[in-house]
C-alpha cells in the first residue's frame, strides 16, 4: 500500500492478525448487529445501530458529545488506534470519517473488510468482548471534512466545488429512488458521477493499485486540483 498518498490510512489483513492483541488497539465492526453475532473479527466491539448520525429527518453527523458517548461506551480512549470494518466499505468509511472528523488521532480502515480477513484464512470469533467504558473527550474537529445540507446546495448553485456522486447509475440518473419518493430522485445538478465500487478490485475487495484509481477518478474529472464533495 505504499504507492497510496496516504497509506497510513489503511490496514492489511495481515498487518492486523499480527497486531490484534497489542494495547491500544480498537477494532470496530461497522456491520449490522446480527452480521456481528454471527462471527466478526476477535476482539472487535460493533457500533450501535444509527452510530454517529444525527437525530431528525435530515441525516448528518452526530455532535461531538454524541460522538464522544459512543466512543466511551466502546471503551475507545483518543489514544487508540482504531481500526475500522465492515464486509464492503461505506460503513467502514462513514466510521472512518466520524474520528477524523472528531480529531482522532490514529483512525484506519481494513482494507478488503472481513471478506479478506476470512479468504486469508485468519478466524472470525462469536465471543462478545467485555468493554471497560472510557471517558473520550473530543479536543476538536475537522470542519473540512464535513458538508452539510445548505453547503452542498451552495456548492450546487454557484458551481465552485465538484460533487461526485458515488451511487449506482441508476440512483444517480433517478431510475432508482431508492428512499426517495418518484419526484425527488436523481442527482444534485452539476454531480459527476462515479460509483464507489469502481475503486475496488471486484474479487477480493481490496482498493486497487494507486495507478489505477488515479486514471479512473481523472477520466470523471475528480483530480488533485478540485475540492470535491462526495455524496
Amino acid at each position: 500500500m505504499s504507492d497510496y498518498p496516504n497509506p497510513d490510512l489503511l490496514v492489511s489483513v495481515e498487518w492486523l492478525a499480527e497486531h490484534l492483541a497489542d494495547a491500544g488497539l480498537r477494532v470496530v465492526d461497522s456491520r449490522s448487529a446480527d452480521d456481528y453475532a454471527a462471527g466478526h473479527i476477535p476482539g472487535a466491539v460493533v457500533l450501535p445501530d444509527r452510530a454517529f448520525r444525527s437525530a431528525g429527518d435530515v441525516p448528518d453527523i452526530c455532535s461531538a458529545d454524541e460522538f464522544a458517548a459512543t466512543a466511551s461506551a466502546l471503551g475507545i480512549s483518543p489514544d487508540d488506534t482504531v481500526i475500522c470494518y465492515d464486509a464492503r466499505g461505506p460503513m467502514a468509511a462513514r466510521a472512518w470519517w466520524a474520528f477524523a472528523r472528531y480529531g482522532h488521532g490514529d483512525v484506519r480502515v481494513l482494507n478488503g473488510g472481513i471478506g479478506h480477513w476470512q479468504a486469508r484464512s485468519h478466524p472470525l470469533s462469536t465471543d462478545r468482548p467485555t468493554i471497560a467504558a472510557a471517558d473520550y473527550k473530543v479536543s476538536g474537529q475537522d470542519d473540512g471534512l464535513h458538508c452539510n445540507l445548505p453547503q452542498a446546495v451552495a456548492a450546487a448553485v454557484q458551481g465552485d466545488v465538484l460533487l461526485w456522486d458515488v451511487r449506482t447509475v441508476d440512483e444517480y440518473t433517478g431510475a432508482a429512488s431508492r428512499a426517495n419518493p418518484p419526484e425527488r430522485a436523481g442527482h444534485l445538478p452539476g454531480a459527476v458521477h462515479l460509483e464507489w465500487t469502481e475503486l475496488l478490485d471486484g474479487s477480493t475487495g481490496l482498493f486497487k493499485p494507486a495507478d489505477e484509481m488515479r486514471a479512473i477518478l481523472d477520466a470523471a474529472g475528480i483530480t488533485p486540483e478540485a475540492e470535491v464533495v462526495a455524496y
